[in-house]
Order: C-alpha cells, then sequence, then structure tokens
C-alpha cells in the first residue's frame, strides 16, 4: 500500500485477528542509524473490553518503532500475552532514538 497512513493500513486489516501486532515500513524506516518499524496498536476499547485505565494507558503510547531484530520477540510476546503492547510502547519510549532494539 505505497503512501498509505498507519491508520489506513489498520483499517485494512481490522478484520484479521493474525495479523496482531502489524508492522509497517516505511520512508523513515529506512532511513539509517534509527529507522525501525511502526507497530501502532491494534487494539480498541470496545473489542478488547479494556477497563478506562488501560485504554488510557494504551493511547497515550498508541505506537511505537521497533527495529526489525525486535520484530519477531514482539509478536511473539504481544501473541502469547506475556508482554503486553503497552510495556514495548514504554521500553521503545525509554530509548533515545525512541525504538525498540530488544527486551
Amino acid at each position: 500500500m505505497v503512501g498509505a497512513t498507519a491508520d489506513g493500513v489498520l483499517a485494512a486489516v481490522d478484520d484479521d485477528a493474525y495479523l496482531d501486532p502489524v508492522f509497517v515500513a516505511g520512508r523513515h524506516t529506512m532511513r539509517p542509524p534509527t529507522g525501525g518499524l511502526l507497530a501502532p496498536t491494534t487494539i480498541r476499547e470496545d473489542e478488547d473490553g479494556l477497563g478506562p485505565v488501560s485504554y488510557q494507558e494504551l493511547i497515550e503510547s498508541p505506537e511505537f518503532r521497533a527495529a526489525p531484530a525486535a520484530v519477531h520477540s514482539v509478536r511473539v510476546n504481544v501473541t502469547l500475552g506475556t508482554v503486553d503492547f503497552a510495556e514495548f510502547a514504554a521500553a521503545a519510549s525509554a530509548e533515545s532514538d525512541r525504538v525498540l532494539r530488544s527486551i
């Protein structure tokens, strides 16, 4: 989807439960040295039954960037529920370049 926004990509994959999390490559991803794939949240308040506090935490960190080497770990941990999306977003925001390198 050339020229798509993160919201456009999420709308295109909205009905596919197997695409969680989603990683988006764009111009920023291809720029060294930081790059990083964009990981926008696919969680919606009404669909996932999140309480107001959990959802508010998610809104504050609705996306993060992950280095290609970290993508597999993010995918596995979010899918298994061992680490949630907000924890990865917080870890990425703690990095100086705001790109998650590893967990």
